[in-house]
């Protein structure tokens, strides 16, 4: 360290519970300093949730337990996120662990137009946010959406249009060049992409003001798609289950029901103790369900988007609703390479705490990465600025041991001297001072 600090780990969890009093404060004066510094877009927002469990087992005011799609069973903390146009966080909320998804999204986007004073928005989102509230009260208040639709279980009509051939057109350059790298096989072209859209009057279930459900037309843009690349990846995937569902088939006492999972879809005839988890088959003969495999085979690289923005070419839609990966990257690189999990507090006010910091640190990754014009991934630049440390040599001398490409362009874009090989205690503490004049969020600190 560049200083000397005189504070315990204590002191540390001590300050959490003042830094809690103080965030929306915080965040709503990172956003303006975004806002004027980096000329934040938020014509389009980009909404996802995700969950971080706590390891204990009883459930508190704040920590419940819900649906967790890795099958956890502890208390749970429930994250919204939403981005700008570029991937820039803007703001997030925490809920209780057993909110349903669909349930989140609206009030944190009410609380953000109201705080944030934002003009109308279009919020890109999966079909875990796609329920007829947030479709009608989005339409209601003037704001558009672009959600992804299911087609398993779908109204006949779309799915009808989804299979029907006829309209379907072939479109260049909805795929990010990105996602094809790799993907070629030997002596095939780039994989194909093919959409059609339509204006449709969509039906949708929506509370009233009598606490009752009623479906209600809504004029929204139906586009469905066909991505080879999509359609390969479920092949292939669904290959692996179907080669542990052959050998379940083969041997079903020697497979236990918690390693078995996905390959049981594809066999019948085997039954499972509830307790144990042990096959129970003694005189069943297993057998795999042809008629599911045909079924989901199907719907391979098949899926569908609405949209209330009419006007909006398709292709633009679709390249839109791509770019709602960001989100679940940002998920990612919060959890594993800024470490968010696990969070080792027990107090609300805490917790809350916790995760201000995490956001922060987002923020700036974010930041520092847009201002290096995308050419280092938000994983890389994290691993090297982790590297970029001094050791001690002797007295007041210290050693840089770490540079690479990544320092070498953020010093750069910072102005910043970061090729020395040798530093004093002054001259990192004056290191310190010149990075925070030139990275422009400084002062929201």
């Amino acid at each position: 360290m560049a200083g000397s600090y005189n504070c315990e780990l204590y002191d540390v969890y001590r300050a959490l519970a003042y830094f809690n009093k103080f965030t929306e404060d915080m965040l709503v004066h990172l956003h303006e300093q975004v806002r004027i510094n980096y000329n934040r877009r938020t014509n389009v927002v980009f909404y996802d949730i995700t969950n971080y469990y706590f390891e204990i087992d009883r459930e508190d005011s704040f920590r419940k337990k819900g649906f967790c799609k890795h099958n956890w069973r502890k208390p749970l903390v429930q994250m919204g996120l939403l981005l700008d146009e570029d991937a820039i966080p803007i703001t997030y909320r925490l809920f209780e662990g057993n909110t349903r998804d669909s349930q989140t999204m609206m009030p944190l986007l009410q609380k953000t137009r109201r705080n944030y004073g934002l003009d109308r928005i279009i919020t890109v989102a999966d079909k875990a946010l796609n329920s007829g509230d947030n479709v009608a009260l989005l339409m209601a208040k003037g704001d558009g959406f672009i959600f992804s639709q299911k087609i398993r279980g779908a109204d006949p009509e779309l799915q009808k249009f989804v299979f029907d051939q006829d309209g379907y057109r072939e479109a260049k350059g909805v795929i990010k060049q990105a996602d094809t790298w790799g993907e070629k096989g030997e002596n095939q072209d780039t994989p194909a992409f093919y959409m059609k859209s339509r204006p449709y009057p969509q039906e949708f279930w929506v509370m009233h003001g009598d606490d009752k459900k009623r479906k209600i037309p809504l004029d929204v843009k139906q586009i469905v798609c066909y991505n080879e690349l999509y359609a390969r990846r479920q092949k292939n995937r669904r290959a692996a289950i179907l080669e542990k569902a052959g050998k379940i088939v083969e041997h079903p006492h020697r497979h236990h029901k918690s390693d078995a999972k996905e390959a049981l879809r594809y066999v019948k005839n085997i039954d499972y103790d509830p307790e144990t988890g042990k096959c129970l088959n003694a005189k069943q003969i297993p057998y795999l369900d042809e008629e599911r495999i045909a079924e989901d085979e199907k719907y391979d690289g098949c899926y569908a988007i609405i949209t209330s923005e009419t006007k909006m070419p398709a292709a633009e839609v679709v390249r839109t609703y791509h770019d709602l990966w960001e989100i679940e990257r940002s998920f990612r690189i919060t959890k594993h390479d800024l470490e968010t999990r696990p969070v080792h507090l027990s107090l609300e006010a805490g917790i809350k705490a916790h995760f201000l910091t995490c956001f922060i640190a987002l923020l700036v990754l974010r930041l520092l990465a847009k201002r290096l014009g995308e050419k280092h991934a938000p994983e890389q630049i994290i691993k090297s600025l982790r590297k970029y440390q001094a050791c001690h040599i002797k007295d007041n001398v210290f050693r840089l041991v770490y540079y690479d490409a990544v320092i070498e362009d953020a010093a750069a874009v910072l102005n910043l001297t970061l090729d020395r090989r040798f530093l004093t205690v002054g001259g990192m503490r004056q290191l310190a001072a010149d990075s925070k004049k030139e990275f422009r969020i400084y002062n929201a600190f």
